[in-house]
Protein backbone atom coordinates (compact mmCIF):
# COMPACT_ATOMS: atom_id res chain seq x y z
CA UNK A 1 0.00 0.00 0.00
CA UNK A 2 3.24 2.01 -0.39
CA UNK A 3 1.84 3.70 -3.55
CA UNK A 4 -1.58 5.10 -1.91
CA UNK A 5 0.30 7.37 0.42
CA UNK A 6 1.25 9.51 -2.66
CA UNK A 7 -1.95 10.74 -3.74
CA UNK A 8 -4.24 10.54 -0.85
CA UNK A 9 -3.20 14.08 0.04
CA UNK A 10 -5.16 15.16 -2.59
CA UNK A 11 -7.59 17.79 -1.34
CA UNK A 12 -10.17 17.29 -3.98
CA UNK A 13 -11.57 16.26 -7.72
CA UNK A 14 -14.54 16.50 -8.96
CA UNK A 15 -15.63 13.29 -10.25
CA UNK A 16 -16.21 11.67 -13.90
CA UNK A 17 -17.57 8.35 -15.44
CA UNK A 18 -13.96 7.18 -15.50
CA UNK A 19 -13.19 7.80 -12.43
CA UNK A 20 -16.44 5.87 -11.49
CA UNK A 21 -15.14 2.60 -13.60
CA UNK A 22 -12.12 2.82 -12.02
CA UNK A 23 -13.28 3.07 -8.44
CA UNK A 24 -15.77 0.27 -8.75
CA UNK A 25 -13.22 -2.13 -9.65
CA UNK A 26 -11.28 -1.38 -6.30
CA UNK A 27 -14.42 -1.43 -4.61
CA UNK A 28 -15.78 -4.97 -5.91
CA UNK A 29 -12.92 -6.52 -4.64
CA UNK A 30 -13.13 -4.25 -1.28
CA UNK A 31 -16.09 -5.75 -1.16
CA UNK A 32 -15.12 -9.12 0.11
CA UNK A 33 -18.13 -11.37 -1.57
CA UNK A 34 -20.38 -8.28 -0.46
CA UNK A 35 -21.09 -4.70 -0.59
CA UNK A 36 -23.64 -4.98 -3.25
CA UNK A 37 -23.81 -5.62 -7.22
CA UNK A 38 -21.40 -3.43 -9.75
CA UNK A 39 -24.74 -2.46 -11.47
CA UNK A 40 -26.09 -1.18 -8.94
CA UNK A 41 -23.82 1.16 -7.54
CA UNK A 42 -22.82 2.03 -11.84
CA UNK A 43 -26.52 2.84 -12.23
CA UNK A 44 -26.45 5.02 -8.92
CA UNK A 45 -23.60 7.06 -9.80
CA UNK A 46 -25.12 7.62 -13.42
CA UNK A 47 -28.25 8.65 -11.61
CA UNK A 48 -26.39 10.49 -9.38
CA UNK A 49 -24.17 12.73 -12.53
CA UNK A 50 -27.74 13.28 -13.96
CA UNK A 51 -28.82 15.05 -10.44
CA UNK A 52 -25.45 17.36 -10.37
CA UNK A 53 -21.74 17.40 -10.42
CA UNK A 54 -19.82 14.71 -7.53
CA UNK A 55 -16.78 16.83 -5.65
CA UNK A 56 -14.29 13.55 -3.69
CA UNK A 57 -13.11 15.89 -0.84
CA UNK A 58 -10.56 15.00 1.69
CA UNK A 59 -11.42 15.50 5.05
CA UNK A 60 -8.46 18.25 5.75
CA UNK A 61 -10.98 20.44 3.86
CA UNK A 62 -14.24 20.16 6.61
CA UNK A 63 -13.95 21.90 10.11
CA UNK A 64 -13.45 19.24 12.76
CA UNK A 65 -17.41 20.49 13.85
CA UNK A 66 -19.13 19.55 10.31
CA UNK A 67 -22.01 17.33 10.37
CA UNK A 68 -21.51 13.65 8.37
CA UNK A 69 -24.32 11.28 8.08
CA UNK A 70 -23.46 7.99 6.36
CA UNK A 71 -25.33 6.66 3.01
CA UNK A 72 -25.76 2.95 2.51
CA UNK A 73 -28.07 0.11 1.41
CA UNK A 74 -28.91 -2.48 3.33
CA UNK A 75 -30.15 -6.05 2.69
CA UNK A 76 -28.98 -9.85 1.55
CA UNK A 77 -27.02 -9.68 -1.87
CA UNK A 78 -29.40 -12.02 -2.94
CA UNK A 79 -32.55 -10.36 -3.29
CA UNK A 80 -31.75 -9.11 -6.44
CA UNK A 81 -35.40 -8.44 -7.46
CA UNK A 82 -35.46 -6.06 -4.61
CA UNK A 83 -34.01 -2.46 -5.78
CA UNK A 84 -33.98 1.52 -4.48
CA UNK A 85 -33.85 4.74 -6.76
CA UNK A 86 -32.63 8.05 -6.09
CA UNK A 87 -36.21 8.42 -4.64
CA UNK A 88 -35.49 5.92 -1.90
CA UNK A 89 -32.03 8.08 -1.06
CA UNK A 90 -33.45 11.49 -0.81
CA UNK A 91 -36.54 10.64 0.81
CA UNK A 92 -34.44 9.04 3.77
CA UNK A 93 -31.77 11.84 3.63
CA UNK A 94 -35.06 14.55 3.83
CA UNK A 95 -36.11 12.11 7.12
CA UNK A 96 -32.64 12.65 8.40
CA UNK A 97 -32.26 16.25 8.08
CA UNK A 98 -35.63 16.97 9.58
CA UNK A 99 -34.65 14.57 12.75
CA UNK A 100 -31.48 16.45 12.79
CA UNK A 101 -32.62 19.64 12.72
CA UNK A 102 -28.92 20.87 11.70
CA UNK A 103 -27.33 21.63 8.07
CA UNK A 104 -25.33 18.07 7.16
CA UNK A 105 -21.70 18.99 5.51
CA UNK A 106 -21.29 15.82 3.60
CA UNK A 107 -21.54 12.03 3.32
CA UNK A 108 -19.77 8.56 3.37
CA UNK A 109 -20.45 5.34 2.82
CA UNK A 110 -20.10 2.27 5.37
CA UNK A 111 -17.89 0.34 3.79
CA UNK A 112 -16.21 0.03 -0.02
CA UNK A 113 -18.31 -2.25 -2.22
CA UNK A 114 -19.18 -2.22 -5.69
CA UNK A 115 -22.80 -0.67 -4.71
CA UNK A 116 -21.86 0.46 -1.47
CA UNK A 117 -18.95 3.27 -2.30
CA UNK A 118 -21.52 5.14 -4.93
CA UNK A 119 -24.73 5.59 -2.67
CA UNK A 120 -23.67 8.61 -0.79
CA UNK A 121 -23.14 10.34 -4.36
CA UNK A 122 -26.84 10.59 -4.95
CA UNK A 123 -27.11 13.21 -1.98
CA UNK A 124 -24.21 14.65 -2.62
CA UNK A 125 -25.12 15.66 -5.85
CA UNK A 126 -28.74 16.49 -5.01
CA UNK A 127 -27.45 18.54 -2.46
CA UNK A 128 -24.45 20.25 -3.83
CA UNK A 129 -22.45 18.48 -0.73
CA UNK A 130 -19.12 16.78 -0.73
CA UNK A 131 -18.42 13.04 -1.22
CA UNK A 132 -15.36 12.20 1.74
CA UNK A 133 -12.89 10.29 0.95
CA UNK A 134 -13.78 8.32 4.20
CA UNK A 135 -16.09 5.31 4.95
CA UNK A 136 -16.92 3.64 8.35
CA UNK A 137 -14.92 0.90 6.73
CA UNK A 138 -12.03 0.48 4.21
CA UNK A 139 -14.06 -3.25 3.54
CA UNK A 140 -17.13 -4.43 3.77
CA UNK A 141 -18.64 -5.92 6.30
CA UNK A 142 -22.19 -7.47 7.43
CA UNK A 143 -23.31 -6.11 9.88
CA UNK A 144 -24.55 -2.50 10.61
CA UNK A 145 -22.75 -2.15 14.13
CA UNK A 146 -19.29 -2.73 12.20
CA UNK A 147 -20.40 0.26 9.87
CA UNK A 148 -21.12 2.48 13.22
CA UNK A 149 -17.31 3.78 13.62
CA UNK A 150 -17.05 2.21 17.00
CA UNK A 151 -20.70 3.59 18.41
CA UNK A 152 -21.76 0.65 19.14
CA UNK A 153 -19.61 -0.07 22.23
CA UNK A 154 -21.32 2.67 24.12
CA UNK A 155 -24.46 1.21 24.76
CA UNK A 156 -25.69 4.68 26.35
CA UNK A 157 -24.81 6.64 23.17
CA UNK A 158 -27.96 7.41 21.46
CA UNK A 159 -27.71 8.12 17.52
CA UNK A 160 -30.39 8.60 14.80
CA UNK A 161 -31.35 5.71 11.92
CA UNK A 162 -33.36 6.48 8.49
CA UNK A 163 -34.50 3.76 6.42
CA UNK A 164 -36.64 4.00 2.93
CA UNK A 165 -37.11 1.29 0.54
CA UNK A 166 -40.11 -0.83 -1.58
CA UNK A 167 -42.53 -0.62 -3.96
CA UNK A 168 -45.82 1.72 -3.25
CA UNK A 169 -47.66 -0.32 -5.93
CA UNK A 170 -46.91 -3.93 -4.47
CA UNK A 171 -47.65 -2.64 -0.88
CA UNK A 172 -43.61 -3.24 0.55
CA UNK A 173 -43.21 0.58 0.48
CA UNK A 174 -41.42 1.73 3.87
CA UNK A 175 -40.31 4.51 5.63
CA UNK A 176 -38.07 4.31 9.18
CA UNK A 177 -37.04 6.96 11.52
CA UNK A 178 -35.89 5.11 14.90
CA UNK A 179 -34.04 6.78 17.43
CA UNK A 180 -32.24 4.65 19.83
CA UNK A 181 -28.64 2.59 20.60
CA UNK A 182 -26.45 1.75 17.42
CA UNK A 183 -27.71 -1.67 18.09
CA UNK A 184 -31.36 -1.53 18.46
CA UNK A 185 -31.84 1.34 15.75
CA UNK A 186 -29.14 -1.00 13.22
CA UNK A 187 -31.54 -4.57 13.85
CA UNK A 188 -34.81 -1.75 13.08
CA UNK A 189 -33.52 -0.72 9.41
CA UNK A 190 -32.17 -4.49 8.85
CA UNK A 191 -36.13 -5.77 9.76
CA UNK A 192 -37.07 -2.76 7.67
CA UNK A 193 -35.56 -3.82 4.38
CA UNK A 194 -36.62 -7.24 5.37
CA UNK A 195 -40.22 -5.84 4.51
CA UNK A 196 -39.33 -3.72 2.24
CA UNK A 197 -38.83 -6.80 -0.17
CA UNK A 198 -35.26 -7.50 1.15
CA UNK A 199 -33.58 -3.94 0.64
CA UNK A 200 -33.51 -0.11 1.77
CA UNK A 201 -31.44 2.93 2.07
CA UNK A 202 -30.25 3.95 5.25
CA UNK A 203 -28.77 7.20 6.38
CA UNK A 204 -27.56 7.06 9.90
CA UNK A 205 -25.32 7.81 12.27
CA UNK A 206 -24.66 11.69 12.47
CA UNK A 207 -21.07 12.20 13.84
CA UNK A 208 -18.84 15.41 13.18
CA UNK A 209 -15.69 15.32 11.38
CA UNK A 210 -13.23 15.19 13.98
CA UNK A 211 -14.72 12.05 15.28
CA UNK A 212 -14.88 10.42 11.98
CA UNK A 213 -10.68 11.27 11.15
CA UNK A 214 -10.32 8.96 14.50
CA UNK A 215 -12.34 6.38 13.76
CA UNK A 216 -13.31 6.52 10.41
CA UNK A 217 -11.54 4.34 7.18
CA UNK A 218 -9.91 7.71 5.61
CA UNK A 219 -8.79 7.44 2.44
CA UNK A 220 -10.66 4.40 1.28
CA UNK A 221 -11.72 5.88 -1.75
CA UNK A 222 -8.57 6.64 -2.83
CA UNK A 223 -7.17 2.99 -2.15
CA UNK A 224 -10.08 1.66 -4.44
CA UNK A 225 -9.33 4.05 -7.76
CA UNK A 226 -5.46 2.91 -7.18
CA UNK A 227 -6.58 -0.52 -7.19
CA UNK A 228 -8.73 -0.33 -10.26
CA UNK A 229 -5.72 1.38 -12.07
CA UNK A 230 -3.54 -1.51 -11.10
CA UNK A 231 -6.37 -3.78 -11.98
CA UNK A 232 -6.92 -2.14 -15.35
CA UNK A 233 -3.79 -1.98 -16.58
CA UNK A 234 -3.45 -5.85 -16.49
CA UNK A 235 -5.34 -8.80 -18.69
CA UNK A 236 -8.81 -9.55 -17.44
CA UNK A 237 -7.51 -13.29 -16.78
CA UNK A 238 -4.70 -11.60 -14.54
CA UNK A 239 -6.73 -9.31 -12.89
CA UNK A 240 -6.74 -11.42 -9.63
CA UNK A 241 -2.79 -11.29 -9.47
CA UNK A 242 -3.03 -7.50 -9.91
CA UNK A 243 -5.06 -7.32 -6.81
CA UNK A 244 -3.31 -9.35 -5.06
CA UNK A 245 0.29 -7.46 -5.79
CA UNK A 246 -1.38 -4.42 -5.08
CA UNK A 247 -2.56 -5.04 -2.01
CA UNK A 248 -0.16 -7.44 -0.69
CA UNK A 249 -2.38 -10.17 -0.72
CA UNK A 250 -2.06 -13.89 -2.64
CA UNK A 251 -3.82 -15.88 -4.50
CA UNK A 252 -4.59 -18.49 -1.86
CA UNK A 253 -6.83 -21.31 -3.83
CA UNK A 254 -7.49 -21.74 -7.79
CA UNK A 255 -10.34 -24.34 -8.34
CA UNK A 256 -13.75 -25.52 -9.27
CA UNK A 257 -16.74 -24.25 -6.77
CA UNK A 258 -18.64 -27.27 -4.83
CA UNK A 259 -21.30 -27.84 -2.82
CA UNK A 260 -22.37 -24.39 -2.77
CA UNK A 261 -25.37 -23.46 0.35
CA UNK A 262 -27.05 -20.23 0.39
CA UNK A 263 -29.66 -19.21 2.88
CA UNK A 264 -31.53 -15.58 2.72
CA UNK A 265 -33.03 -14.90 6.67
CA UNK A 266 -33.04 -11.69 8.39
CA UNK A 267 -32.01 -9.83 5.68
CA UNK A 268 -28.42 -11.24 4.92
CA UNK A 269 -27.33 -14.48 3.31
CA UNK A 270 -25.23 -16.84 4.73
CA UNK A 271 -23.44 -20.10 3.89
CA UNK A 272 -20.75 -21.83 2.64
CA UNK A 273 -18.66 -24.03 -1.04
CA UNK A 274 -15.46 -25.63 -1.23
CA UNK A 275 -13.18 -24.90 -3.73
CA UNK A 276 -11.57 -28.17 -5.41
CA UNK A 277 -8.09 -27.58 -6.51
CA UNK A 278 -7.12 -31.09 -7.92
CA UNK A 279 -6.99 -33.46 -4.46
CA UNK A 280 -7.17 -30.74 -2.64
CA UNK A 281 -10.08 -28.67 -0.58
CA UNK A 282 -10.47 -25.29 0.77
CA UNK A 283 -13.93 -24.40 2.52
CA UNK A 284 -15.30 -21.13 2.79
CA UNK A 285 -18.17 -19.73 4.55
CA UNK A 286 -19.61 -16.28 4.32
CA UNK A 287 -22.19 -13.61 6.02
CA UNK A 288 -22.82 -11.70 3.11
CA UNK A 289 -19.60 -11.58 2.83
CA UNK A 290 -16.99 -14.46 3.02
CA UNK A 291 -15.96 -15.26 6.58
CA UNK A 292 -13.41 -17.84 6.73
CA UNK A 293 -11.21 -19.51 4.80
CA UNK A 294 -9.57 -23.21 5.86
CA UNK A 295 -7.81 -25.72 4.09
CA UNK A 296 -8.11 -28.78 6.46
CA UNK A 297 -7.57 -28.15 9.72
CA UNK A 298 -5.11 -24.46 8.43
CA UNK A 299 -6.76 -21.42 9.02
CA UNK A 300 -6.23 -19.18 5.95
CA UNK A 301 -8.03 -16.12 6.38
CA UNK A 302 -10.56 -14.95 9.06
CA UNK A 303 -12.58 -11.39 8.58
CA UNK A 304 -11.33 -9.11 8.43
CA UNK A 305 -8.94 -10.28 6.40
CA UNK A 306 -10.52 -9.75 2.91
CA UNK A 307 -11.32 -12.65 1.15
CA UNK A 308 -12.54 -12.32 -2.61
CA UNK A 309 -13.60 -14.49 -5.26
CA UNK A 310 -12.74 -13.95 -9.15
CA UNK A 311 -14.04 -15.85 -12.04
CA UNK A 312 -10.59 -17.56 -13.68
CA UNK A 313 -11.97 -17.14 -17.02
CA UNK A 314 -13.36 -13.35 -16.76
CA UNK A 315 -11.42 -12.09 -13.82
CA UNK A 316 -14.44 -10.53 -12.35
CA UNK A 317 -14.90 -10.14 -8.79
CA UNK A 318 -17.74 -12.50 -7.59
CA UNK A 319 -20.05 -12.08 -4.44
CA UNK A 320 -21.42 -14.57 -2.13
CA UNK A 321 -24.39 -14.95 -3.76
CA UNK A 322 -23.11 -15.18 -7.70
CA UNK A 323 -21.39 -18.21 -6.76
CA UNK A 324 -22.74 -21.72 -8.24
CA UNK A 325 -21.23 -25.14 -8.30
CA UNK A 326 -19.20 -25.62 -11.35
CA UNK A 327 -17.42 -22.44 -11.33
CA UNK A 328 -13.88 -22.06 -12.02
CA UNK A 329 -12.62 -19.29 -9.67
CA UNK A 330 -9.56 -17.76 -8.16
CA UNK A 331 -9.49 -16.77 -4.37
CA UNK A 332 -7.58 -13.68 -3.10
CA UNK A 333 -6.60 -13.54 0.55
CA UNK A 334 -5.57 -10.23 2.01
CA UNK A 335 -4.15 -9.62 5.41
CA UNK A 336 -6.18 -7.38 7.76
CA UNK A 337 -3.71 -5.44 8.44
CA UNK A 338 -3.09 -4.21 4.56
CA UNK A 339 -6.12 -2.81 4.87
CA UNK A 340 -8.33 0.42 6.04
CA UNK A 341 -10.60 -0.51 9.39
CA UNK A 342 -12.32 1.03 11.29
CA UNK A 343 -13.46 0.97 15.07
CA UNK A 344 -16.08 -0.37 14.34
CA UNK A 345 -15.04 -3.29 12.46
CA UNK A 346 -12.27 -3.58 15.36
CA UNK A 347 -15.06 -3.88 18.16
CA UNK A 348 -14.71 -7.79 19.23
CA UNK A 349 -18.31 -8.06 21.22
CA UNK A 350 -19.53 -7.73 17.80
CA UNK A 351 -18.03 -11.15 16.75
CA UNK A 352 -19.95 -13.28 19.02
CA UNK A 353 -22.99 -13.42 16.10
CA UNK A 354 -20.75 -13.92 13.07
CA UNK A 355 -19.34 -17.06 15.17
CA UNK A 356 -22.95 -18.37 15.75
CA UNK A 357 -23.84 -18.38 12.15
CA UNK A 358 -20.48 -19.72 10.38
CA UNK A 359 -20.35 -21.87 13.70
CA UNK A 360 -16.51 -21.28 13.62
CA UNK A 361 -14.57 -19.62 15.54
CA UNK A 362 -12.89 -16.01 14.70
CA UNK A 363 -12.11 -13.58 17.34
CA UNK A 364 -8.58 -15.88 18.31
CA UNK A 365 -7.38 -15.60 14.63
CA UNK A 366 -8.12 -11.87 14.83
CA UNK A 367 -7.25 -10.50 18.15
CA UNK A 368 -4.57 -8.09 17.10
CA UNK A 369 -7.06 -5.95 15.97
CA UNK A 370 -9.53 -6.04 18.37
CA UNK A 371 -10.31 -3.71 20.90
Amino acid sequence: MENISAVIGRSHMKLNASDVQIISLGAHVLGGGGGGPADRGLRSAKEAFELGCVELVDLTNLPDEALVVTVSGVGAPSRTASMYTSAHYLRALELMEEAVGCPIGGFIPSEMGANAAFGPMLPAAARGLPLLNAACDGRAHPLGTMGSLGLASDPLYQTIQVACGGLRENGTYTELVSTGSVTTTAKLCRSAADLAGGRAVVVRNPVRVGYLREHGAVGCYTQAMELGRAMSAAAPALRPQAAAKFLGGRIAACGTVQAFSLLSENGLDHGSCTIAAGSERFQLTFYNEFMTMEHGTERLATFPDLITVFDCAAGTVLNTADLQDGMEVAVLTVPRQRLLLSSGVRDGSLYEDLERIVRREMRSFISDVLI
